[in-house]
């Protein structure tokens, strides 16, 4: 089965900058499933994912637009004052690491200063970066009406990776 939309894809990938160095894996995170046409990791892989099928892979390359975006179109948060550690000093374009619940780093810079609450660009590590991505497609099937519905792939989370 071709990979188009309405379609659920798995896929085993390798996100890479422009050096080359490997920032994020399946091999650690195991393999994701897709929505195709609803879901995506990053917005160019879509296009390049149509008519592959099962055992396919490809390598390729995105500019900021197609993968991270840039600091510029980042999307904002309003915040609280008191998320942040007491004494701090806050002025527009300072900026501030933040962990996602999976522990990835986010980078937040201030866009703008109120009373007590502060908006902040919420801005992807490799925002403004060309990035390569290898992948290899591990299944292709029909969504179910229910995963149609739901806008998302239904599928049983991959075991957590070996501890070492």
């Amino acid at each position: 089965m071709k990979i188009e939309s309405g379609t659920v894809v798995t896929l085993a990938y390798d996100i890479t900058t422009a050096s080359g160095e490997i920032v994020e894996s399946s091999d650690i995170s195991g393999p994701i499933s897709l929505l195709h046409g609803v879901q995506t990791l990053i917005p160019g892989l879509a296009k390049r994912l149509e008519g592959l099928e099962e055992g396919g892979e490809g390598t390729f390359e995105f500019g900021p637009e197609e993968a991270f975006g840039t600091s510029a179109d980042a999307p904002t948060n309003v915040m609280n004052k008191a998320e942040f550690p007491a004494g701090t000093a806050f002025e527009v374009g300072s900026k501030f690491v933040a962990s996602m619940p999976n522990g990835q780093p986010l980078h937040l810079e201030v866009r703008e200063v109120a009373d007590e609450t502060l908006t902040v660009a919420m801005i992807h590590p490799l925002a403004g970066q060309t990035i390569g991505m290898s992948v290899r497609i591990i299944g292709v099937r029909p969504a179910t009406a229910k995963e149609k519905q739901a806008g998302h792939a239904m599928v049983k989370p991959p075991p957590p990776p070996p501890k070492r």
